[in-house]
């Protein structure tokens, strides 16, 4: 029978120097192993892979292909390898059914076979269309303002895609470029016009290069006057032209034939042009080299640069032109990153940045000289500055001594260095508190932005403490507590003491060794060990595996000791790895422990498991012990040995293991407080909240259950339409389900206070009291850019807005259940059955409103959806490293693959990928800034660097201005935050491509379109629209709205770190623009996207117009004060929905500061 190309995959493996050697690597005994070349035939497409001598992939010659009785012709112009008989090169060949899942039907292959002595012709090449490698009598050029200015130059004739006869083309309803085109149907398509009148033209079309080689004959009357090869791969449109003019007499046929098994040919029209525009290739630069030492750290330094073209960070260096050594990163990418240690700070190095043309070849940046000494750090300001810090206390006990620590940032350039930073106590200041100081954030300047105070607090029952924060050149600290925290490192472990209270971390990160006040609290070999059990039965511990130990802080208010450990069986199997951060406090008997679960298995894509358990030794175990509940209190004994919460409203006491009796409603505060003396007291943060958990008392140890085991069929019994996709996916069939690169943080306390004390503490733990510094003065500092603190007489409308909506916020948790250990902290309901995976940023939203408020429900929010984004959306491991850092877009499950179906009458999705329109960090700096928590700073940095490496790994191009505009946000705040200057010149490549592709001149608007309204487009990056946004054929051009306004927050950002003037112009263009295409003044609002056919809706969230106000703050245009002053009022109001409250929140604070800096109220609707 025939060949039945279109269900049909046929691969052809060539070994073009029949050397296994060199090409693809694979296995020793594959067939394919050595492949040069893979020539292939799919579904009736032809393409091909090329493999260079290492192995590295690139696209191959064009393939073509026929089918002539029962025989498939495959052909491509390849290097075969040759030998004094002639080619010599080996085969092997692959063909199956296509197919998506499953096995395929009809599968069959060839043995791998040498192929030699086959003659050479001496004849020349004969050329067909598709075998030409470059333009052949054709010039090419490209860049958006370039092209706009030949199409608008009036001796130029333009006839449009949608005006061309085709054979073989249809119009292209579904594209989102700049120019709409044809896409080819057959592999001979032709388009043809008519030479619209006599004389010399240069006969041409627009077309899009992407990575595909696509090849177009220019025809005039059937004779081929040139041939044009889209073979730079630049993601741009470019405009091909004969290269000489041509002379016609009018009415000849002018036809484009389409040559090539692959690629869209996606041609926007046909040009006859009077003059030869200016050829331009691809250029090969280096730009943007910059060098930073950072405070400090002398002998470091932070090198980044651009290259016009993505190529590997090639970066050679020495002390002298010769250089001499060298760093090489093969990834491909536009921007560059290389960082130097252990330089001699007083020598000065030269470098240069090498980068890689298409071909290979080299091409060289200039000489660069460095140094790595910091620069000095500006000197502190004379005068002293006082910040009155309050630490507020909810609870009905004091606290006493309690440890604190926060952050709190400073304006730029007043404060040098921490040794200038003190603590007083009280008002009126007259007693100094012992601090400890570290800074996290340095402005570019050098000076001081964030700094991280830790102290120990009085602060009476439900009241509040003023502890003044000072600064100036003449401050120093001169309190020290009594006692310090003492540690002492060894080989093989660390010795901690707080003075009451000592302890040792072992070898294997376990602690160990307690003793209050020279009293053993356990048995000498007794150690806290994290134990776990898989599915298979087997069981794990932190015991037989050796930890990674480092001391992250050593001051005189706390230690900070991080544990990296794996969890091992008897026999050396791995499960995967525990993180530990352990935080022990001056005179302090408790200490906190940052327990995180990281599934770094690179063999499965799930792991399942029993149980895992932190499991506590002690004394006073054989006594009862307290479990207090919301509403009252379970006592745990040699009776009842377990109680476990296993929904967030409902808990079973179980007096033996895996038994279902004794459910009782209620919710379990999540402490287990032993009544004996010698005893202790453990608690989880937000325990119930983070179901299943449980307590349970074993022979010398109590079980700090974080995935108690259970019984097969509790989550099960729940319809996957409701609960069962919503909350308990990840607990079927009696197992926790978790997905590799997932991690989970709990907050563990282990308390050794007096018996009468343990309570107490342990409330304190769930909520601890929170210090706040004055909101004007986080908000004047500038760190979180321009942030209007919370002003009830100028913004009435906001302020009883957020107060509602963050009330109704909590409502709507509770009323979903949005409880769980992989659910808590984020919210449900995206489609219809999505977990929103925070969308819009939902913590940075929260940490805004609390810095501008003081609210403490705002950070307590806050915080629990920074911990659960960072933990579980956001991929902490991943088989390929390049892949950390990768956040899941919003998707069932959270992470997706739990099961393959949507939910019926949702748009859940089953699985998601990744995409940076759907990935924020500005929440997980802030709460860093906040709190010190260093999986917050490390979580932003891994997300900027992979979505850095995604969007920058290829030239450049967009077609959503979401995607820029969303970009541009996470680096600004990446630079921002770190000063990394990678993250700078990762935001210069998007910013200058932006700025390129701008309508700076009016585009004219087709016919159809122009219809009562302005018959161009001016000041915005106008593409095609797609079905939802326009169902129109033919399509209009234009844009969603709130993908535009995206791109200014993201401009305005970048414009707030760098001044840029250019870019504050394209923001004012651009915000007409906006206005123009989709704002109503009659309506007072806006409708989604430039088609007539969408409805325009009054009101206007900050998110649409927060480039609007920063237009309107330069320019005072009263266009732009009317949407201010009519729409935004209309919106006022908010929204508690978890999606609809981060996209108005994130961006709210900011809007209204720029309201305020012209006199702008939000009073009256």
């Amino acid at each position: 029978a025939p060949p039945h190309l279109k269900d049909t995959v046929f691969h052809l493996y060539v070994d073009a120097d029949a050397d296994p050697t060199t090409g693809r690597k694979s296995a020793e005994t594959a067939p394919h192993r050595g492949t040069d070349y893979m020539l292939s035939v799919i579904g009736g497409m032809g393409r091909s892979t090329q493999y260079d001598a290492e192995g590295h992939v690139r696209s191959g010659p064009p393939v073509s292909f026929a089918v002539e009785g029962n025989t498939l012709l495959v052909s491509a112009d390849i290097n075969l390898k040759r030998d004094d008989r002639g080619v010599r090169y080996s085969l092997y060949v692959l063909c199956h059914t296509l197919t998506s899942a499953g096995p395929a039907p009809m599968s069959d292959s060839t043995p791998r076979r040498l192929i030699a002595g086959i003659p050479i012709t001496n004849r020349a090449k004969i050329l067909r269309l598709s075998d030409y490698r470059e333009n052949h009598g054709v010039i090419a050029t490209y860049g958006v303002h370039r092209l706009q200015r030949i199409e608008r130059d009036p001796q130029n004739i333009v006839v449009p895609h949608d005006r061309l006869e085709t054979d073989g083309f249809r119009v292209d309803h579904q594209t989102v470029r700049r120019w709409p085109h044809l896409t080819r149907e057959k592999q001979d398509a032709r388009a043809w016009t008519t030479a619209p009148k006599p004389g010399r033209f240069h006969i041409g079309f627009m077309m899009y290069d992407d990575a595909r080689d696509e090849r177009i004959g220019i025809y005039v009357e059937k004779k081929l006057v040139g041939v044009a090869v889209a073979n730079r791969d630049n993601n741009t449109t470019w405009l091909y032209c004969t290269e000489r003019p041509i002379q016609l007499e009018g009415g000849e046929r002018v036809e484009l034939r389409a040559a090539g098994p692959s690629g869209r040919h996606g041609i926007c029209n046909i040009l006859f042009l009077k003059q030869r525009p200016e050829p331009r290739d691809i250029e090969y630069a280096v730009e943007n080299m910059t060098a930073v030492t950072p405070v400090g750290q002398p002998g470091k330094v932070i090198l980044s640069w651009t290259t016009t073209w993505p190529c590997p960070t090639r970066f050679e260096y020495g002390t002298d032109t010769e250089y001499g050594q060298t760093i090489l990163k093969e990834r491909p990418c536009l921007v560059h990153r290389v960082v130097l240690d252990g330089l001699d700070p007083k020598l000065k190095y030269h470098g240069r940045a090498i980068g890689a043309r298409r071909d290979g070849t080299a091409f060289f940046g200039d000489d660069f000289v460095f140094q790595a000494d910091p620069p000095p750090v500006p000197e502190t300001q004379s005068q002293t500055t006082t910040v009155p810090i309050t630490v507020r206390n909810p609870h009905s006990v004091a606290a006493k001594a309690w440890p604190i620590t926060t952050g709190i940032p400073v304006p730029q350039g007043i404060l040098g260095d921490a040794d200038h930073v003190r603590l007083m106590l009280g008002e009126e200041a007259d007693d100094e508190v012992p601090l400890q100081v570290r800074i996290t954030g340095r402005w570019p300047d050098g000076s001081v932005k964030w700094l991280l105070l830790s102290f120990l607090a009085d602060i009476p029952a439900e009241g509040q403490t003023v502890y003044p924060m000072q600064f100036g050149r003449g401050v120093r600290r001169t309190a020290g507590p009594l006692p310090a925290v003492r540690l002492r490192k060894t080989d093989r472990s660390v010795h901690v003491d707080t003075g009451p209270l000592q302890f040792e971390i072992d070898p294997h990160g376990n602690l160990t060794r307690f003793r209050l006040k020279n009293r053993p609290l356990s048995a000498g070999d007794a150690v806290c060990e994290t134990v776990a059990t898989d599915a298979d039965g087997a069981d794990y511990t932190t015991r037989n595996a050796a930890a990674k130990i480092t001391v992250e802080e050593s001051g005189p208010v706390r230690a900070v000791i991080k544990v990296v450990s794996d969890l091992r069986d008897a026999g050396g199997k791995r499960l995967f790895r525990i993180e530990k951060r352990i935080e022990a406090y001056a005179g302090q008997t408790f200490l906190r422990i940052h327990h995180t679960l990281v599934v770094d298995r690179p063999d499965t894509k799930f792991v399942e498991l029993d149980r895992l358990a932190y499991r506590v030794p002690g004394l006073g175990l054989a006594s009862a012990w307290r479990v207090p509940t919301v509403r009252g209190r379970v006592t745990l004994d040699q009776v009842l040995r377990r109680v476990w919460q296993q929904f967030d409203n409902v808990f079973f006491l179980d007096p033996t293991r895996k038994s279902a009796s004794g459910t009782a409603t209620g919710r379990i505060v999540g402490a287990a407080i032993s009544t004996d003396p010698s005893g202790c007291a453990v608690a989880v943060r937000d325990f119930w909240q983070n179901y299943p958990k449980g307590f349970a008392l074993r022979p010398g140890a109590i079980d700090i259950e974080l995935c108690p085991d259970f019984e097969p069929g509790l989550y099960d019994k729940f319809p996957f339409e409701k609960e069962g996709h919503h909350l308990y996916y990840y607990l079927l069939n009696g197992r926790y389900k978790i997905k590799t690169g997932v991690a989970k943080t709990h907050e563990l306390l282990l308390c050794f206070s007096p018996a009468e004390q343990r309570e107490a503490v342990c409330q304190m733990f769930q909520r601890p009291p929170l210090a706040t510094a004055p909101p004007q003065w986080y908000c004047d500092s500038k760190a979180f850019y321009d942030v209007a603190p919370r002003d009830p007489k100028r913004f009435r409308l906001y302020e009883e807005a957020i107060d509602r909506n963050l009330k109704a916020y909590l409502q709507r948790r509770d009323r979903q259940h949005d409880y769980g250990m992989l659910n808590y902290g984020d919210w449900y309901g995206e489609r219809g059955a999505n977990w929103g995976n925070i969308e819009y940023d939902t913590q940075h939203a929260f940490f805004l409103e609390y810095i501008r408020s003081g609210n403490p429900e705002a950070f307590f929010l806050g915080e629990a959806t920074e911990l659960h984004n960072r933990d579980v959306d956001t991929v902490q491991f991943s088989p390929d490293p390049q892949n950390v850092g990768a956040v899941y877009v919003h998707q069932m499950c959270h992470v997706g693959e739990y099961y393959t179906k949507s939910v019926p009458g949702t748009l859940g999705f089953p699985r998601g990928g990744f995409t940076v329109s759907h990935a924020w960090v500005e929440g997980h700096f802030a709460h860093y800034f906040l709190t010190g928590d260093p999986r917050s700073d490390q979580t932003g940095r891994a997300v900027a660097d992979y979505f850095v490496r995604k969007e920058l790994g290829r030239p450049y191009d967009f077609s959503s201005t979401r995607v820029p505009g969303w970009h541009l946000i996470m680096l600004s705040a990446a630079y921002h935050a770190t000063g990394d200057p990678y993250y700078l010149n990762a935001a210069r490549v998007i910013v200058r491509h932006v700025l390129e592709t701008q309508d700076v001149e009016p585009r004219p608007l087709p016919d159809y379109q122009a219809q009562g309204r302005k018959p161009c487009q001016l000041g915005g990056w106008s593409r095609m629209m797609v079905p939802g946004h326009c169902r129109c054929e033919p399509r209009h051009r234009g844009n969603a709205g709130f993908m535009i306004a995206v791109l200014l927050s993201g401009l305005k950002y970048y414009h707030d770190i760098t001044g840029d003037p250019a870019v504050k112009e394209t923001i004012i263009r651009a915000a007409h623009y906006l206005l123009d295409e989709t704002y109503s003044d009659k309506v007072h609002g806006f409708r989604y996207t430039s088609c007539p056919k969408t409805s325009y809706r009054p009101g206007a969230s900050p998110l649409m117009v927060e480039g609007v106000a920063r237009a309107y703050l330069w320019t005072k245009d009263e266009r732009f004060r009317r949407v201010l002053v009519e729409a935004l009022p209309l919106s006022a109001g908010g929204s508690p929905y978890g999606k609809s409250f981060s996209m108005y929140y994130r961006c709210g604070p900011r809007v209204l500061a720029d309201l305020a800096a012209t006199g702008l109220t939000l009073n009256s609707r």
